[in-house]
């Protein structure tokens, strides 16, 4: 699948390493440096993030999560629970870590919702093969060490009207969508089932994840509080480093240059991977 002349060398394409309909990487590489793995947000779509991930550094490959019930897999039921999800993107994953064409440790990058389906994600990847998560970056999503069961609406319950006026207080959709009956009737089932899985998500007892954590969050986000992004903090018993972006909840998509520039400052140099796996110390690059 996706078999893209690479990137680093137009002479030498090579097919992905995975070709499960879960994954969609554009541009494989014949000897990836890094290998990042994108979350998308509630009812968020592969392409958007194929596009926004190319201005990460073209050493490396940049995977997107698709989420089924939507794009080329509209005709596939939609998942509702976090375990739905986890369970077949980590056996999509699995050949990346445990495969002969391992770039080391990955590095899992999830928005809003894509945010904690990338910490479960990097849970299970971790019991399975530890070791095999590098980094985690977390944007625009509270920690699930805050309890949001309190004031906080429940958005996936409010009557239709409603609910389109949060996804458009939100700023994830395009404006002239909501001006067409038949994108609409399409992509709010879409979106209500996202949020009914985010909301009804109740993340583990123990938090803890051996993993380091980059948290990044938007100083004008309305849905979640700085300091409710920064509490990843206390998720790691790794590293921990954090950003704040000027924007609200899609800042990364309006000015995504300083987002790839963080990111790839905590992307591993050349060749440490590799001396890493051998050490069989592969969570930490430093």
């Amino acid at each position: 699948m996706n078999g893209d002349t690479a990137r680093g060398d137009p002479a030498a394409p090579r097919a992905a390493v995975v070709t499960s309909p879960w994954l969609r990487c554009r541009h494989p590489h014949p000897a990836p440096r890094y290998r990042v793995v994108v979350f998308p947000h509630a009812g968020g779509t592969a392409n958007p993030y194929c596009t926004w991930a190319r201005g990460l550094p073209p050493d490396g490959e940049s995977w997107v999560v698709r989420y089924p019930g939507r794009e080329d897999r509209l005709a596939e039921p939609l998942v509702g629970t976090m375990d739905g999800l986890v369970e077949p993107i980590t056996d999509a994953l699995l050949p990346m870590v445990t495969g002969p064409d391992t770039a080391g440790p990955l590095v899992l990058f999830g928005h809003s919702m894509g945010a904690s389906v990338a910490y479960e994600t990097a849970r299970s990847l971790h019991a399975l093969v530890p070791g095999s998560v590098g980094l985690l970056v977390v944007s625009a999503r509270m920690a699930p060490v805050v309890d949001d069961r309190g004031d906080r609406p429940v958005v996936h319950r409010l009557p239709r009207d409603a609910f389109v006026d949060v996804l458009r207080a939100h700023g994830g959709t395009d404006e002239a969508v909501f001006d067409h009956a038949e994108l609409m009737d399409l992509l709010v089932p879409i979106v209500r089932n996202d949020y009914r899985l985010i909301e009804t998500y109740r993340p583990p007892a123990d938090p803890a994840l051996p993993v380091d954590i980059v948290a990044f969050a938007a100083a004008d986000d309305q849905t979640v509080a700085v300091p409710d992004v920064l509490a990843w903090a206390a998720v790691t018993t790794a590293g921990f480093s954090h950003a704040v972006f000027p924007g609200s909840h899609f800042y990364l998509r309006t000015d995504p240059a300083p987002v790839h520039a963080a990111i790839a400052a905590h992307l591993p140099p050349a060749g440490v991977p590799a001396a890493a796996e051998e050490k069989g110390d592969l969570h930490r690059w430093s």
